[in-house]
């Protein structure tokens, strides 16, 4: 685990940081150390607030800096394991709330994974957040190239982090993606048929 400098007792076994801070914290520690972080995340620096941190000490060992945040658009869940070596312990997970509810108003969403992920596994879960986020109807068989269109647009971005990695979604340029999409399907590149499924058999 990675201990937090700035906040003793606290240790932090997976994490997601980009320039607008955690996307993904996942953190140990004693209660009352863990209640003092939380306690600091919300208060201003002058008052002995927390608002930016290292998190571990080499970068070879997936340290990162944590920039400034705003701690109103984290969720939090947290929970206790009683009888580590360590004694009791509170395990507490900090993370963006658009990684499990997409802002489909504002077009923006965010999926997490681990390494273990196939690429499949984790296209096909992207593919669902998509459609999820889209406003604009959209059939399975585009999905390998909307993808690949929304990636060339810069709609969608990876996010690499320690031992949880993550794409972010934005869509929230309606016109561009609406007019894509329209030219995609008047150019013929979008199909309503599936032009790789396999002909039906009709009965004799």
């Amino acid at each position: 685990m990675l201990e937090i400098a700035d906040a003793p007792g606290i240790f932090c076994d997976a994490h997601l940081v980009d320039d607008a801070g955690p996307r993904f914290l996942s953190l140990w520690g004693r209660d009352t150390a863990m209640q003092e972080l939380l306690a600091r995340l919300t208060v201003p620096e002058k008052d002995g607030g927390l608002r930016s941190f290292w998190i571990g000490r080499s970068p070879s060992d997936g340290a990162v800096f944590v920039p400034p945040f705003d701690p109103e658009r984290l969720q939090r869940l947290s929970a206790r394991k009683a009888g580590t070596l360590f004694g009791d312990l509170v395990q507490v997970w900090l993370y963006d709330e658009i990684a499990i509810r997409p802002d489909r108003a504002n077009g923006r969403a965010m999926m997490l994974f681990r390494e273990h992920e196939s690429t499949d596994q984790v296209n096909q879960a992207l593919w669902a957040l998509i459609r999820q986020t889209l406003w604009v109807p959209v059939l399975d068989h585009w999905q390998d190239r909307l993808m690949q269109q929304l990636i060339d647009m810069g709609c969608m971005r990876r996010l690499s982090g320690w031992r949880v990695d993550g794409v972010a979604i934005d869509l929230s340029d309606r016109e561009r993606v609406e007019a894509e999409v329209s030219a995609l399907v008047r150019t013929g590149v979008l199909t309503l048929e599936d032009q790789h499924a396999m002909p039906k058999v009709e009965a004799a």
